[in-house]
């Protein structure tokens, strides 16, 4: 995650390694799809309800959702995404302009 956001987010346009962000984020796509089938079962990664286990992941998944690239469909991780964003202090303590 942290070469796809300072690559696209904190790096110049023509400063960005495109071929080493595109890796990466071919990377995160195979670990999406763990969570994704995770999510297939449950509405949260914790379970039944929020938890310990969504709040780490939920930060990531701010960013990941709202950077400008390319993504692969994951219906399950999407509803839990708009959980995450209903959330009043996801709202509050996540949801910035990504700097």
């Amino acid at each position: 995650f942290t070469i796809v956001f300072w690559g696209l987010i904190r790096t110049a346009p023509e400063q960005r390694d495109m071929a080493k962000i595109e890796a990466a984020i071919a990377t995160l796509e195979k670990h999406f799809d763990v969570i994704e089938q995770t999510l297939a079962h449950q509405p949260y990664l914790s379970g039944d309800a929020f938890g310990f286990g969504d709040i780490p992941l939920g930060s990531f998944a701010y960013g990941w959702f709202e950077m400008p690239i390319a993504r692969c469909p994951r219906p399950n991780m999407e509803r839990w995404y708009q959980q995450l964003r209903a959330r009043p202090a996801y709202q509050r303590g996540v949801m910035s302009e990504l700097t």
